[in-house]
């Protein structure tokens, strides 16, 4: 493997490079012959670099496979709460439905309560007299109205004669 960056830098304050003028570098080195270079370690071989990229994938799948892994529980666990949302939803039409029918429980109950506290209410049977009452009265009143318009006519009809004449 090449060198770091890091590792060239070279951040000491020793002395003699805390004053040294920025245009040369006293560590400056030169291209090292070949032989120094041989002198100083061998070089990796192929096999040790294909076994270093090896390494390194497995370590990349690994961690591919973590985060799959992580992945299909979050999915897993939103799958979950999906269910959970549709019993909640259940539960909340159910609710509403019972909270409509009680509401409407209650307006009888009120309704009811009024008319036994009314001291003019005679119960239930006067009440279907006078609904039977207002229907003869809605008849005799469309009778009336029926009669009325018959002798208009009838008093139009005799007026265009006499102007006939």
């Amino acid at each position: 493997m090449a060198p770091l960056a890091s590792e060239k830098l070279d951040i000491s304050d020793t002395e003699e490079d805390l004053f040294a003028s920025p245009s040369r570098s006293p560590r400056a080195s030169l291209p090292k012959p070949a032989a120094a270079a041989a002198a100083e370690g061998p070089r990796e071989s192929r096999y040790d670099a294909e076994a270093a990229r090896t390494a390194t994938l497995e370590r990349e799948l690994a961690s591919l496979q973590d985060t799959n892994a992580a992945i299909e529980g979050v999915i897993a666990s939103l799958e979950s709460a999906r269910g959970s949302m549709g019993t909640v939803s259940t539960t909340v039409t159910s609710a509403s439905t019972l909270l409509n029918t009680w509401t409407r429980m209650l307006g009888q109950t009120e309704h009811n309560q009024r008319l036994l506290l009314d001291p003019n209410w005679k119960g239930a049977s006067q009440d279907l007299v006078d609904a039977e009452n207002e229907v003869v009265m809605r008849a005799q009143a469309a009778e009336r109205k029926a009669a009325e318009e018959a002798r208009r006519r009838e008093e139009a009809r005799a007026k265009a004669e006499e102007e006939e004449r």
